[in-house]
């Protein structure tokens, strides 16, 4: 009886883990050191249209996909802290199509130029694709094979939804507007540049990595009092974008430009909760087991 009872509790536990099956699990209350690549459209006049994303409603002065080439577990900088997160051992790396790795993807949009180098708002949503699912190749993010088409959204925005994070103020000390400033103007392509930003998670928008991306690590001080860290001004991902000219992602209307960049985000990640999904399967699999156990008792089997 005993033997029969230990094999249907495996069979259930099985189960119950495969039905959680997920995207990788980010580690708890860690610093994470994210390095990802975009292709992207910038305009002045903010009049780009996402092609085949409705999230994206309307017109916007950036827009881009990119895709996460590598995780490292990180440090956070104590002196002063709550500013910044260092690289350190690796912890995922995209193999690409045919590898065992799986891939991470998103899209930006819903960014608008305010100045030559500042804009508001935007959105980033991030998905992930299991291993055989996973399209993205080193030709893609060069720009040659993927454009901006209704096709390269697609591949980019399907798979299982990890986050979206709201891009925040407090690049700037005293400007809660400003969510990104670059040092150069992105839309001359003949110079490189870069810019910076902070995102929160958008907590409403359930995935699978919503609750771990949600640290609020990084003070910052939009009000200007400086006071940094008050209510309301902790964020949870911080960026940094190197970016150049991409002439292949160049819009159909003037001012309409293409650029490639190389990303790192960072983030120390929140404490573990189980997700209620996750409860509710092993719940299942709890009563499945005292079923099973009161049965046999009742049997004597």
């Amino acid at each position: 009886m005993i033997k029969r009872l230990l094999l249907s509790i495996s069979a259930i536990l099985i189960w119950t883990i495969s039905a959680m099956a997920a995207p990788i699990v980010l580690p708890s209350n860690t610093a994470v050191f994210f390095q990802y690549s975009n292709l992207e459209q910038v305009s002045a006049a903010n009049n780009l249209a996402v092609p085949g994303y409705a999230p994206a409603v309307g017109t916007q002065g950036n827009w881009g996909v990119l895709n996460v080439s590598s995780i490292q577990l990180g440090a956070p900088v104590l002196n002063p802290p709550h500013t910044d997160i260092g690289g350190g051992p690796g912890f995922f790396l995209d193999d690409g199509p045919g590898g065992t790795a799986g891939q991470i993807t998103g899209i930006f949009y819903g960014i608008n130029l305010l100045s030559p180098t500042t804009a508001t708002g935007g959105t980033m949503d991030l998905f992930w694709h299991d291993a055989g699912t996973d399209t993205i190749t080193a030709t893609c993010l060069a720009g040659t094979t993927c454009l901006p088409n209704v096709g390269t959204v697609a591949q980019f925005t399907s798979g299982t939804f990890l986050a979206r994070l709201n891009f925040s103020s407090g690049v700037i000390n005293g400007n809660p507007v400003v969510t990104l400033l670059s040092n150069t103007d992105p839309t001359d392509i003949s110079l490189a540049g870069h810019a910076d930003g902070f995102a929160n998670v958008n907590t409403a928008a359930v995935g699978a990595w919503a609750q771990a991306l949600n640290g609020d690590w990084f003070f910052v001080d939009p009000n200007g009092n400086t006071v940094p860290g008050e209510p309301g001004e902790t964020r949870d991902v911080r960026f940094s974008t190197f970016y150049s000219g991409l002439p292949s992602w160049n819009g159909v209307l003037p001012g309409q430009v293409g650029l490639r960049s190389n990303d790192p985000a960072r983030v120390l990640t929140a404490a573990a909760v189980a997700e209620p999904g996750q409860l509710t399967l092993l719940g299942i699999g709890l009563a499945g087991l005292a079923f099973i156990s009161r049965r046999k008792f009742q049997t004597g089997a």
